[in-house]
């Protein structure tokens, strides 16, 4: 599959889903690892698509399976899968006008996310259990968990890197409306990158209990160490 940009996209129905709780981690996904593609020049559009982007090998599951089965149960599309050459990218994708323009309408701006300080939509405030999934598409997308071993073993973080200042804010104070104690927002030099974390123990089970993770991966993790 090539990806065009003359296409613009299907002008095909889409579902019109309600906010939920899937709607929601759908956002959180996009934000994550996401983008919403919206390339026009002049009168011509070139291009209308929704891509989600992750690891070939390691999330391949997650995104054949999760992601493409999410986005087709909210809004009645079939994705498609786009593998970079020489790299370990998987891209899922779905072209339609239709569902840019939902997106855009639920908070999502077209193009650069980081320029653009895209950043958890309004509504998703309204409910514990919206701030609770859109946080599990973040981190399923574009957080991690580890152990850090070689100064504190049995100690672990799941972790959130971002370049958007304004996003990785908005994680934080929805962690705080959730109960969460949250590291400060830290700026990583090397990456140009903002932080945040957690890394007690009551918080990691907290995380587990509360929010876990829709990637089988990290999920996995998660599990083994929250483990009696």
């Amino acid at each position: 599959m090539t990806i065009s940009n003359k296409s613009k996209g299907s002008l095909k129905d889409i579902k019109t889903p309600r906010k939920s709780s899937k709607l929601a981690e759908f956002i959180g996904i996009v934000l994550g690892d996401g983008n919403i593609h919206h390339y026009q020049r002049g009168k011509k559009v070139g291009t209308y698509m929704v891509r989600i982007a992750g690891d070939s090998n390691r999330d391949n599951q997650y995104l054949r399976g999760y992601v493409a089965n999410l986005m087709e149960e909210l809004f009645e599309l079939k994705a498609k899968f786009y593998k970079q050459k020489n790299a370990n990218e998987l891209m899922v994708i779905v072209h339609s006008r239709k569902l840019v323009d939902y997106c855009t309408r639920m908070g999502l701006k077209p193009g650069n996310k980081i320029a653009n300080q895209t950043t958890i939509p309004e509504w998703i405030w309204e409910k514990k259990s919206f701030l609770r999934a859109v946080i599990r598409g973040l981190m399923d997308t574009d957080g991690s968990i580890y152990e850090l071993k070689s100064h504190w073993p049995g100690l672990f973080q799941i972790v959130f890197d971002n370049r958007n200042l304004t996003l990785v804010k908005d994680l934080h104070r929805a962690f705080a409306s959730l109960g969460f104690i949250a590291s400060k927002v830290t700026y990583i030099k090397p990456n140009k990158s903002y932080r945040v974390y957690l890394t007690r123990k009551d918080q990691i089970r907290k995380y587990y209990k509360d929010i876990g993770f829709s990637n089988p991966r990290k999920q996995a993790v998660l599990t083994r160490m929250t483990a009696p």
